[in-house]
């Protein structure tokens, strides 16, 4: 009896329980994460490029006519200045040419002087009527354009041979250091011959071209005139600084880079061409990016984007594409505009509208 009592009774709480009872549903908690802001603030990111040091000018010197070598007049090492007689070849039939051709220049001029006074005497007769026929006169121009022609043809043949000569002596285009020699006297040079190289070659060290290909992602943010600093890997511990002096123009299609050039005072020829540097620049913004931290942007093999706090505060994914970038900042490009909430923190397994709280 005792035992059917508590069962009915305990039977009667539970019905009572289920019929007045409400089940309580838990709510999701909004996700908490550090949350911050679309910017413009500038990336300020400093990149390092290697760069090689180049001669200003540069010049591989060749025999612009055929002969011997008769004086060489420099060695490597030696320092000449623009117009210094480097070498001095030796041709005899050019000579001989030229003393020929000098003979017949003056011959056709003593023929064209000849006609010319001829030509004048027939006209100054033909003021007596009959005495001259127009004949004669008419010939007699005739050979004398002849004779202008020959004469001239015969200065142009000697100008040549004159030039020709002035190639046998060799003399620097500028100033500069002789860094290679590769003739001796007695050594047959020319134009036409096989050469295993140039017979000299003339570099200006006392300013150097400091060269440094940037790479496609930053070559737009380079100005002339933006100021860089380098350091020259043969001497520790010390930093130089200088300006672009001039870009390319155009990107190198096998290594998608733009060439760069710095301008250097090497008056003291402490730095070789050939030495090499390590270049550090900071390109200028690029136009019409954002800026935001660089933990904010979430890179997957398929796309890359931000996340957003809409208005709501649900996340929202926002597509971008990345251009600059620092170890803090990153410059983006997208659906977004300057002041927009998003996810500093952001991790690929957040799902799009998710309720998001600030931690």
């Amino acid at each position: 009896m005792l035992a059917a009592c508590l069962g009915l009774f305990s039977a009667c709480s539970s019905s009572e329980s289920g019929t007045n009872g409400v089940k309580k549903v838990k709510e999701p908690k909004a996700a908490a994460f550090q949350l911050g802001e679309v910017t413009t603030a500038p990336v300020g990111q400093q990149i390092q490029l290697p760069a090689e040091f180049m001669a200003y000018q540069e010049v591989s010197i060749y025999p612009k006519a055929d002969g011997f070598v008769k004086n060489v007049l420099v060695d490597r090492g030696s320092a000449v200045r623009k117009g210094d007689v480097l070498m001095i070849l030796e041709a005899p039939e050019t000579e001989q040419q030229l003393v020929a051709a000098r003979s017949n220049y003056l011959k056709a001029q003593a023929m064209l002087v000849a006609s010319k006074e001829h030509y004048r005497r027939l006209k100054a007769s033909t003021r007596i009527t009959g005495s001259v026929s127009a004949l004669d006169l008419e010939s007699a121009h005739a050979k004398m354009m002849a004779d202008s022609a020959s004469a001239m043809g015969e200065q142009a043949n000697f100008a040549a041979l004159t030039q020709i000569k002035g190639y046998l002596t060799v003399r620097a285009p500028f100033d500069g250091i002789i860094t290679e020699r590769n003739v001796h006297p007695g050594a047959l040079v020319g134009s036409g011959l096989k050469q295993a190289g140039p017979m000299l070659n003339l570099q200006q060290q006392d300013r150097l071209r400091l060269v440094v290909d940037v790479p496609e992602n930053y070559s737009l943010g380079l100005k002339k005139g933006r100021p860089v600093s380098y350091h020259v890997n043969a001497m520790p511990g010390e930093n130089f600084k200088g300006t672009i002096s001039r870009r390319s123009g155009n990107m190198n299609l096998k290594f998608r880079s733009e060439t760069v050039e710095i301008d250097v005072n090497n008056s003291t020829r402490r730095i070789k061409p050939g030495m090499f540097a390590e270049v550090s620049l900071v390109p200028e913004a690029t136009q019409g990016a954002l800026t935001v931290p660089t933990t904010a942007v979430v890179a997957s093999t398929e796309r890359q984007y931000v996340i957003r706090v809409d208005s709501l505060g649900n996340s929202e994914f926002v597509d971008v594409r990345t251009g600059q970038r620092s170890s803090n900042v990153t410059e983006v490009f997208g659906d977004l505009h300057k002041g927009d909430k998003i996810v500093v923190n952001a991790r690929n397994d957040l799902k799009q509208g998710v309720k998001l709280v600030a931690n």
